[in-house]
Order: structure tokens, then sequence, then C-alpha cells
């Protein structure tokens, strides 16, 4: 059947119902996924969409638990949440299965109700079992409803049971094997794998809108190229860790040499302008990399390798001719010509009869006159060329004067942090120089050390304060700036005629730089270091600070691991992995104080424990262990890890429940130890003693599986399935009696019996009495069967049948267990 896919509906995971869980679940206010740092880049955006959707967490505020495998149990709730509705879930009826915990039973009632999930057997569902990938795939494909063509599936490792499903998977682009010919069918699923499943499959069906893609690679001119976005990019994105750009333009055959080409994003994010220090000129190829540039959404940029030709032929054109004076009774000094392009050369220009030589920068050109204000005059430029060689000879255009008597004014001043300040102006002011003043308090001194122009808006100035004069009585001061008279001068002279006053509010910075991010970087697929990224610019590292401890505990030196280093950028630490460094999964924490910010107060980062997964091509950190084997000798299973196994908790090698036998889970009460050498505990052996009444029927060819046990490391063991040798251990029971002659009383017990032997004496194990409580005589005894025939005088006296524990047992089944003791049977 299919399932029609729902809408997720958001809800908060709690330790009681969260899917994707392995042995903690951080509340939803902490689990960031940037801070996950097993989550490479491989995962991350699965593990930021379920995070983000609040469709799981991670199982630790630093860990998503990439690597751990999944039970079945934890995967049924969450696809229940995922593709049933509430009514659904609520309404399903029992499935019957008894080894479902109680905060998951609703849900699995509900898939079962759909078909979408099936048991180990009619009354166990197997739900403390991790689950394979291909179970997943028949859970998943049903779950969502989704098909494929058998015919595409080429692994060889996929039986006929999964077939439909892999192929599903397959042709709907969920997943691609684990090689070319192995899907890992049998191979416990991880959570980070299940992750990808699971985002892929949400994502199928949906508008592919939010999809970012390049609409269009357009060579505008000999200088410019332009890459179009269907919606904005991160600006963030286009450059890699080491400040260089992703985008790169690859000069084809016989294609000028662009030289360096320089970007340029537009304000609305959707237009990458690219010029070149020389020029384009034949056949190039912009390249967008996979998955490295995002859009403003969070998605990858779908990739593209765009040929275009670039082949010039259009001169550049002027579009306008300006100059501005303060009145009309000056002279005009300079005027400026603009074009549509980027110009090369210009001849001459010429108004009038007079000719003047340009200085041209980019689109612009700029003459030095000295022209009446009130007069009209037409401007002619003569051979403008732009740097294909395209030359304009002649073009005329009139010179527009405006007159602007208006001094420059400052229209903001706004705190940038605890020392500095931006001014706005209104206009350029000439030489790009302004002078402030800055007072604070009572004191008299000037407080302005530094003022700086923005470079890429110079109206914009960043203003640096004397830190010696703020926050001396509080956390907080007022800053008044003066511009003072005749300070603010535009190009053309106009001043300010009297002081310009402007007061701004400073706040000391007492908030401690905060982890944001902590990321790994593989080289030749090896972890070679990782990144801890803070929420502000930092200094002053304190290795001393670090404590590393690897997954067996033991506390290594910081010196043998990892050299810290705070980057170019400030906000990051880089952690280099030493040479050589054993593949394994190591814990970090930084105590109060590793690194400060730079305010005032150096803020002290506070503590902040993580782990990383150091993996190599070679030889990736292990995560599960191949268990050694198992013996058996009179219903004692011995099970030897091979590793020392965990006593307590999630993984437990002492807990019934990682065992079955023939799909039975053992009873809570199995005793279960670990063995004894020379009377010292062994805790990679485990004894289990199957209970009394768990085996109903010898078995020489049993199933006995082992799931979920951890080493004390946190590897979780592989399926371990083997056959078995077991005894019947269950108690023959006395079920019912009947009068079935005169003299003949027949009780029925629960399974056949042995026969008795000729000296056999049963009137101590079962005893007779009548309605008034008297004991009734057995005169004789047979066996058949399941039956055990009682002679006695009259059949009808007999109204109470109690069987009785004595020191011998002569009542027997063929496997040689006793009856069950302190039955009482009446009519």
């Amino acid at each position: 059947m299919s399932i029609q896919h729902k809408p997720y509906q958001k809800f908060v995971a709690t330790a009681a119902t969260a899917a994707l869980v392995a042995t903690a679940v951080v509340p939803v206010a902490s689990a960031n996924s940037t801070a996950f740092t097993d989550v490479g880049e491989r995962y991350k955006e699965a593990v930021t969409y379920l995070v983000d959707n609040n469709i799981t967490n991670g199982v630790s505020a630093t860990k998503f638990g990439t690597t751990q495998v999944i039970k079945r149990v934890d995967v049924a709730v969450l696809l229940a949440k995922t593709v049933l509705t509430e009514k659904e879930i609520a309404s399903a009826p029992n499935a019957g299965f008894t080894d479902v915990p109680a905060r998951a039973k609703a849900y699995v009632n509900g898939l079962k109700a759909k078909s979408i999930i099936n048991g180990k057997t009619a009354t166990t569902f197997g739900a403390e079992a991790s689950i394979t990938r291909g179970e997943a795939a028949l859970m998943l494909a049903k779950a969502y409803g989704i098909k494929g063509n058998t015919d595409n599936v080429k692994f060889t490792d996929v039986s006929p049971r999964y077939k439909e499903a892999v192929a599903a998977l397959v042709d709907n682009g969920i997943t691609s094997g684990k090689t070319d010919t192995k899907f890992g069918t049998d191979a416990s699923i991880t959570r980070g794998e299940l992750a990808i499943f699971l985002h892929k499959l949400e994502m199928l069906g949906k508008a592919e809108s939010d999809v970012v893609t390049v609409s269009s690679v357009n060579a505008v001119n000999a200088k410019t190229i332009t890459v179009t976005f269907s919606a904005p990019v991160d600006a963030k994105t286009l450059k890699n860790a080491s400040g260089v750009e992703v985008i790169t333009v690859a000069a084809g055959k016989d294609a000028n040499n662009a030289g360096k080409v320089s970007q340029e994003l537009s304000a609305d994010g959707k237009t990458l302008t690219l010029t070149a220090k020389n020029f384009f000129e034949g056949e190039y190829t912009v390249k967008v990399p996979f998955e490295t540039v995002k859009g403003t959404n969070g998605k990858f940029v779908s990739p593209v390798n765009q040929k275009v030709t670039v082949n010039d032929t259009v001169a550049p054109v002027l579009t306008s001719v300006n100059t501005t004076v303060k009145a009309t009774t000056e002279k005009l000094t300079s005027v400026t010509l603009t074009f549509d392009e980027d110009v090369a050369t210009i001849e001459t220009v010429k108004i009038g009869n007079e000719n003047y030589t340009p200085v041209v920068t980019g689109k612009t050109a700029t003459i030095t006159v000295n022209l009446d204000a009130t007069k009209a005059y037409d401007v002619t430029v003569v051979k403008a060329t732009d740097f294909a060689g395209n030359v304009k000879a002649l073009q005329t255009a009139p010179l527009t004067i405006t007159v602007d008597d208006v001094a420059p004014s400052i229209t903001g001043v706004v705190a940038v942090d605890e020392t500095s300040v931006k001014v706005t102006l209104d206009e350029e002011v000439k030489g790009n120089k302004l002078v402030l003043t800055g007072k604070v308090g009572a004191f008299t001194a000037n407080i302005v050390s530094d003022v700086k122009v923005n470079p890429l808006n110079k109206k914009e100035y960043i203003v640096t304060l004397n830190s010696d004069y703020l926050y001396k009585n509080s956390n907080a001061d007022t800053v008044t700036l003066t511009a003072a008279k005749g300070a603010l001068v535009d190009a053309i002279g106009n001043t300010n005629a009297a002081d310009v006053k402007e007061s701004v509010v400073v706040t000391k910075d007492t908030v401690a730089p905060a982890v944001t991010n902590v990321e790994t970087s593989v080289t030749n697929g090896k972890v070679t270091a990782f990144t801890v990224t803070y929420s502000k610019e930092v200094t002053s590292l304190n290795a001393g600070k670090i404590k590393v401890v690897n997954s067996k505990g033991e506390i290594l030196s910081l010196a043998d691991v990892a050299t810290p280093a705070i980057n170019d950028d400030a906000k990051k630490v880089v952690f280099t992995l030493k040479s050589g460094l054993k593949a394994d999964q190591y814990s970090f924490d930084l105590a109060e104080g590793f690194v400060t910010d730079k305010s005032l107060a150096a803020n002290k980062s506070a503590k902040f424990d993580f782990e990383v997964d150091v993996t190599d091509a070679t030889k990736p950190v292990e995560t599960t262990f191949t268990i050694v084997g198992a013996t058996e000798d009179k219903n004692v299973v011995t099970v030897n890890f091979g590793a020392k196994v965990k006593a307590t908790g999630t993984g437990s090698a002492l807990t019934p429940a990682a065992y079955q036998v023939n799909g039975v889970v053992l009873p809570a009460d199995t005793k279960i130890e670990f063995a004894k050498v020379n009377g010292n505990v062994d805790q990679s052996v485990v004894v289990i003693t199957l209970p009394a009444g768990f085996v109903k029927a010898d078995d020489t060819k049993a199933v006995f599986q082992v799931t979920g046990v951890e080493t004390l490391d946190n590897k979780v063991n592989k399926a371990f399935t083997k056959t078995i040798a077991i005894t019947d251990n269950t108690a023959p029971e006395a079920k019912s009696f009947d009068a079935t002659e005169l003299k003949e009383i027949t009780v029925t017990y629960s399974e056949v019996l042995a026969p008795l032997a000729g000296t056999a004496i049963i009137e101590d194990e079962v005893k007779l009495f009548d309605s008034k409580g008297a004991s009734i005589a057995i005169k004789g005894f047979k066996v058949e069967a399941d039956k055990l025939v009682l002679t006695v005088d009259n059949a009808a006296d007999v109204s109470k049948i109690t069987t009785v524990e004595t020191k011998t047992t002569d009542i027997l089944d063929v496997a040689l267990n006793a009856q069950k003791t302190g039955i009482t049977l009446t009519k």
C-alpha cells in the first residue's frame, strides 16, 4: 500500500518520546546543530534540518552521535511522528508486541496498522535491537510510499526480501549504497546515515523554489562578466577559510589572459560581477563548485561549469558630463565624464576650441577646466577606447552644471563597540579627512584617538576613542563628538558655519566569548585539524586550560594530540592534530579562561567540552566491535566479547534485553554475570543461565542473538547470531482433571509426561480431596501421553487435586523436568 506523506507537524522531542536517541536527549534550547563536533560536511545539512525542525536532537550538547547505531523502536517513533496523524496514532489497535516500551507503544501500533512495519515474531517487535540498513530500507520505503525499478539494483548483498525497498531508495536518490556492489544490507544503520536518508526523503516532492541556481552567466563587455543567481547568495560563502574566492574563471584555448579577476556581489545578493584586471576575450568557463556557495536560505547553490564567450565589439558610450559649483559666480574647475563601461584611453576632450587631457579611472574621466559657470557648454570626447580596442570616434553631450552651496552634515552616530563609533555624513568630504574631537563626563581631554574613512563607503568613518577615559563610574558613557566650525569641507569648498555636535552612548563589553561551532578539517580522507569558532574575536590563548581524554578515559598530554592557535580572523582557534595521531574519539575540556575577548574587561570564555572523532582514510574510528563467540552447556550460555563490556546503563552486557533465543528476549529475571577466572572477574566474558520455564522444548539449533552491548569505549557489538543446543527446562503443569471412569480420575498436564517406573510412588506428589477436605487414597496410577490416570474407590468423590513438592519426584516430563508444584485444581 502507499502511504501519503503528510507535512511534518513540529513537536518538541522529550526524553520520553524523542526518536534518534542513544543515551541522552539535549533540551531543544541547547541543541544547536552547528555545535555538534561529530557532524562533518557530509551530514551537516541533514542534521541541521532534523534539529531545526525538532525532529531529533543530539545525544549530548556537543555530539549528535553520528556514528552510533539506532534501535528499531526509536526509528519507529520517529517515522510515526513524521508520516502519521495524531488521530492515526491514537486510534490504532494493539499490535500485540510485548517488548515495546510504554513510551513507544502507540507509535508502533500506528505503524503496524498501516502495514509499515512488522515484528520479529507475532508477539515481539525487537524493540531494543539495532536496526540494519536493509530493515531501515523496508520501513522508509513503506513509510514514504516510494517505488523503484528492481532492475536498477546491482548490489550483490540485497536479497529478494529487500530488493523493492532498496530499489525505491536508489531510484529516488536517497542512497547509492556502501560501495558500487554492496548496499550493506545486514550492517547496522548509523544515526548519521539515517539522518541523511530522512532529510532526502523529507525533501522529496517539495517545491524546488528554495534551491538556489545560477540563472545566467553573461559577458557584459571586455572587462565584465556577470553571474546571476535565482536567489540571494551568502557573501561569506564566496570565499574559503583562506580568503580565496571559490567561484573561478578559467580561460579556454586561445582566450586572452584576463589577469586577476575581482568580484563584487550586488546589494541584493543576486548578481556577482567579475571584473578583469586586463580584459576578457575568447571563451571562458565560470566555475561554481559543488556544495560550497550557499544561498541566504542556507541551501547550497547548484554547481555549474558555465562557458561564456566574450567578444566585445561595442565602443564605450558617454552617458553624462557633470560639474558642481557653490555659486554661478564662481569658475568651473573640474568636469567629470561618465561612460557605460571601463575606458582604457581617451585621445582628447574638447570644449569649444580648447583641448583637455582627461584622467581616466574605470568608467569615469576627469578634466581640469577654468570656465564661466553662467554659460552652457557642449563637451566632445574624441576616440574613447575600451579594453577590447573598440573606439568611439566622436561623441558629444551637454555639460550639466549643479549648484551646491550646502556644507556636509553628520546624519548619524552609532556605537560600533565599547571603544569605537561610526559617523555617517550626507556627502563625501574633501580629501576623505574628517576632524572630530570627543568629550566624556567632566574630562576636558579630547578622547578621539583616531578617525578612519570606510574605503567601501567614503561617507562613513570609524572613530576610535581613548579607553583610558571610559567607564570610570559605570558600564555606559555618553560621548559628545564635535566637528568644529569649518571642519566639514566638501569637494567644492562648502564648510559648516558653526560647530556640529552629536552625542552617542557607548557600553562596556561584559559578554564572554561563546563557542558557536566546532568543525573538523579533512585532508585526503584524514582528519588533520578542527576549528573552534567563538562569537567574537579572542586573544590570550592559555593551552594550560585544555584537558584531553581518549575514548578509554586516559588523560593525554595536549602536546601529544594537537597544537592550538588563534587564526587570522581572531574568532577561530585552530587545533592542528599531531602527525600520526591514532584514530580514536578524543574528549576536549576547555576550562574557563581558555581564551579571553579583546574587550577592556578581557572577558573570559566559559568552560566548554566536546568530543572529536579523529579518522583517517585507512583506519576510521571504530564504532563497532565483533563478538568472539558463544558456547552453551546445559542451558548455560557463555559469551566471549573479546573486550571489556559495560556492566550498567545503556549497552550493559548484564541486561537481559540484549539477548534473544529464537526471537524471544530473555526474561528480566535471567541470571547474567561476568565470568570469574581464579576468583577474579573477567569483564569480557558473560555467563547466562537460561531461567527455568524459558525453554519449552529441546532445540539443537536454537538461534541465539546479541544486540546493543557496548564496550567500555562505547563501541557497539556488530550483529551476532549463533545456533546453540538448548534443553527443555519447563516443568509440566497440571491443568485440569475429570472423572473419566467410575474409579478413574484423569489429570491433564501441559505437556507429555515420562513413563512412570514400576517403583514409582506418587501418592506424596499428588493429593486428592473430597468436598469436605478429607483425603482420598490413590489405589493405582498410569501415564498416557500428557495424562496422569489415577485409580480411586469412587471418582465422583474427588473435588480437589493438589501437586506437592517432595525430595524425590517421579512425575516428570520427557526432558525429566519435575512437575510444577503448588498447583491446586478444583471442580
